[in-house]
């Protein structure tokens, strides 16, 4: 039924490749060749922020930029680097409000999940989305990382709980250090007290879509954390 309603939209609306503008169908919204051009994260990379590094690497390492902070979550995986076309993509879903590359994104944020540290969370895990603040949410319309976890629940198969808010509506991070991030944030989220019984003991996918310094996804295992659940772990579709 599905494939039969792809047909009948790629008909009325005739799809094409976000990047090269070649017809597609079947609902996708970027070719193979554009797919297969983005830029992924590869080995070695940091064992927990997950920043790529050149060079012949044979075993786990933290990086410099790591090795002076106590984050609360395990690791944090990315499948793409924030750079050229990824990032095109990214912007124009975010900020051009492009939603129908909710599915093609989420799609390629699932490939973050092959790493193999994901296997425990994929037999027994709950995904949450790193929440936007109301105000932010009236302005643009939707949840960019709501959206792309959801496409990941139907992938997976694993339950999605809209499990925090943000209650504090905070200066953009952009030109801010890391330790000034993390401070900037503290205190902005908390946990929808409905969802406490469902995060104990537990292990989360917390999933945003760009991993920049790792301040937010800390703040939000944080709070999961002293809420009850066992573990976070991070999934992003960009690593900054």
């Amino acid at each position: 039924m599905l494939s039969q309603t792809r047909r009948i939209l790629d008909y009325i609306y005739p799809a094409h490749c976000h990047l090269c503008q070649c017809p597609l169908t079947h609902g996708r919204h970027l070719c193979e060749p554009c797919s297969e051009s983005l830029k992924y994260t590869q080995a070695p990379f940091c064992k927990l922020c997950g920043e790529c590094y050149d060079g012949d690497i044979s075993t786990n390492f933290s990086c410099p930029n790591c090795n002076d902070l106590k984050l609360d979550f395990e690791f944090a995986r990315a499948p793409l680097h924030s750079d050229g076309q990824s990032r095109t993509l990214l912007h124009d879903y975010k900020y051009r409000r492009q939603i129908h590359l909710s599915d093609t994104l989420g799609d390629l944020l699932s490939i973050g999940l092959d790493d193999p540290r994901f296997t425990p969370y994929l037999d027994d895990g709950i995904l949450v989305s790193v929440p936007l603040h109301w105000a932010r949410l009236r302005k643009r319309k939707f949840n960019q990382a709501e959206e792309i976890t959801i496409r990941l629940k139907k992938k997976t198969g694993l339950p999605y709980i809209n499990a925090l808010k943000r209650i504090r509506n905070t200066a953009t991070q952009t030109r801010f250090s890391r330790s000034k991030r993390l401070e900037n944030l503290r205190g902005a989220f908390e946990l929808r007290a409905k969802y406490k019984k469902h995060i104990q003991g537990r292990r989360i996918i917390l999933v945003d879509d760009i991993f920049t310094t790792g301040s937010t996804t800390h703040e939000c295992s944080k709070v999961l954390l002293h809420h009850g659940a066992s573990s976070v772990a991070i999934l992003t579709l960009l690593r900054g």
